[in-house]
């Protein structure tokens, strides 16, 4: 533990990351991609002038979760992009097969599902650790984060 940071410094940068739990919450009901990042901005912008350390947490906060909606975007034109595929192959008469369809579009919503909530998972577990550590008066850095805010 870094024991020249007092609590309320330690609370601080454990907020911004908690933050973003409840950006996650939100999410599942209003799905914007980068509406993620709004949380911890708020808990940033509010507590970022108090001490360097939540300056630093916000940060590596706020960009993680800007890197985790550019995944999503990105997985989710991809997963697009597989279905209209698979439209075009099933019409062309390539696929005339009526069950083609509907076990191809089958294969990909489970996968799709399965592929989100093993993404919510990783995020909830990775943002729980960075908040321990945070309050723990550690740094933290998180893996996948593009450092857009430096």
């Amino acid at each position: 533990m870094n024991e020249h940071l007092d609590q309320s410094t330690r609370r601080w940068a454990m907020s911004c990351h908690l933050a973003g739990l409840l950006s996650i919450a939100v999410f599942t009901v209003l799905p914007i991609p980068f509406l993620g990042a709004l949380f911890p901005y708020i808990v940033w912008r509010m507590g970022r002038d108090r001490h360097p350390f939540i300056d630093e947490q916000g940060r590596a906060a706020i960009n993680f979760h800007l890197s985790m909606s550019i995944y999503y975007t990105v997985g989710l034109i991809f997963w697009i992009f597989l279905a209209l595929t698979t439209c075009a192959v099933a019409f062309s008469g390539v696929g005339a097969n009526q069950n083609f369809l509907g076990t191809v579009f089958g294969w990909l919503f489970l996968l799709g599902g399965i592929a989100i909530v093993l993404f919510a998972v990783f995020m909830i577990v990775v943002i729980s650790f960075a908040a321990i550590k945070a309050n723990q008066g550690q740094s933290y850095r998180y893996p996948f984060s593009m450092q857009f805010l430096q």
